[in-house]
């Protein structure tokens, strides 16, 4: 089932409003700026929620169910993977009857311990969340919804 334009577009906005939040509470702490230091900050930073969809979430926890391994991933995501199938375990034991998906989803939900984000890609967010990157892909969907 694919999600269309508006739904991964509020995610992406929601993710960007967390990352500048943690970006902002970074520059108020420290003293001086030094921006590769900042963005490992931001990364390091808690989320607000684990920024992945349910749905790619829940296809990974079923691949670790079966005991698959991880295929060409990241170790930022892998972690990232790792601790939601950590929380998803533990949900499972407390409500038996509800299915994995939901379950998934209520852990994807849940506040994250960071963004799972390399400090190079927080500042490649933050760059293109301040230079309106984002909103003019936005605005040029919204002239062309097909995509055209």
């Amino acid at each position: 089932m694919a999600k269309h334009f508006g739904s991964i577009m509020e995610f992406t906005r929601q993710r960007n409003e967390d990352i500048m939040r943690a970006y902002r509470s970074q520059l108020a702490r420290t003293g001086y700026i030094l921006m590769p230091e900042i963005f490992r900050l931001v990364a390091e930073s808690p989320a607000k929620r684990f920024w992945v969809s349910e749905e790619r979430a829940a296809v990974e926890v079923a691949r670790m169910l079966a005991g698959k391994p991880f295929l060409r991933m990241r170790p930022n995501k892998r972690e990232m993977f790792e601790e939601i199938f950590r929380r998803y375990l533990m949900l499972r034991d407390e409500y038996p009857d509800k299915s994995l998906f939901e379950l998934v989803s209520m852990v994807v939900n849940q506040p994250a311990p960071k963004f799972y984000l390399t400090p190079r890609t927080v500042g490649e967010f933050i760059y293109r969340i301040r230079n309106g990157w984002y909103d003019r892909h936005i605005n040029r969907h919204r002239q062309h919804p097909e995509g055209k």
